[in-house]
Formats: structure tokens, C-alpha cells, sequence
């Protein structure tokens, strides 16, 4: 397999920061224009890295994956502007006070009842129908 090379323009960089450390992008990038070369802020950040004049983390330990890691320490996790949270409570969802045996019960009866209603309209929704197409 062959060796990892770097691009021109890559050793042009690092060059340039080994020359003056606190050299800008734009000096940078101004200097490479005028040797034909194409840089990107990416590859300048890169080089600095490389040569310890910025901190890295290693890959896989950044900013997303620390909060991550904390949030599933606390158990929530940020959520975007809007978003409910992922775990709300019974009583919030529905309505229902599942604290005590009567609001359980109550809320068996209700739902019994509601589907009583939802049956005899569908009912009568089949009546009609049945009525206007002549079956």
C-alpha cells in the first residue's frame, strides 16, 4: 500500500506556519493563489494542527460526542426550539390520573364508552352508505 502522501498545497501551508506561526488564512491563502495553488480553511486548520499550534481532540471524543455522553448521564437530551420532550407523563399525555385505582378505573369506563359512540356512528356511517349506493 502506498505511503500517505501530503498535497502541494498541504506542505505549502505547513511550510508557511513553520516559517511564522501566527501567519493568517488569508496570508495563507493569498500566497498559495499567487503559486497556483487552492486552499481551504479545513486543510489550514489541519496544518496547524498538526504542527501543535492548536489543540485537537482525538477523533470521536468532540464537543456532539461529550454532550451526548453527559446527556445520557442526566437523561435528557437537548431537543430542538419546539420539540417536545421524549418522556412526558401519563397525566400530561392523556389526561389520566394513574396515581390512584379510581382514576384507572375511570379511564377503562371512558374509553369503553368512547367506543361505544365510535361504533354506533360507524354504524350508522354504514346505513347511510348502504341506503345511497342501493345495496
Amino acid at each position: 500500500m502506498a505511503a500517505n502522501k501530503r498535497s502541494p498545497t498541504m506542505d505549502f501551508i505547513i511550510d508557511q506556519l513553520k516559517k511564522n506561526k501566527k501567519i493568517s488564512y488569508a496570508e495563507v491563502r493569498g500566497a498559495a493563489a499567487a503559486k497556483d495553488l487552492k486552499t481551504f480553511p479545513i486543510m489550514f486548520g489541519r496544518a496547524q494542527a498538526l504542527l501543535g499550534i492548536v489543540k485537537m481532540s482525538a477523533r470521536g471524543e468532540g464537543k456532539v460526542t461529550r454532550a451526548k455522553a453527559h446527556a445520557a448521564l442526566v437523561g435528557t437530551e437537548k431537543r430542538g426550539p419546539g420539540r417536545p420532550r421524549k418522556v412526558v407523563a401519563v397525566k400530561q399525555a392523556t389526561g389520566i390520573n394513574t396515581s390512584s385505582l379510581d382514576g384507572i378505573i375511570s379511564a377503562v369506563r371512558n374509553s369503553e364508552m368512547a367506543k361505544g359512540r365510535y361504533r354506533a356512528a360507524l354504524e350508522r356511517i354504514q346505513s347511510i352508505l348502504g341506503s345511497a349506493l342501493g345495496s
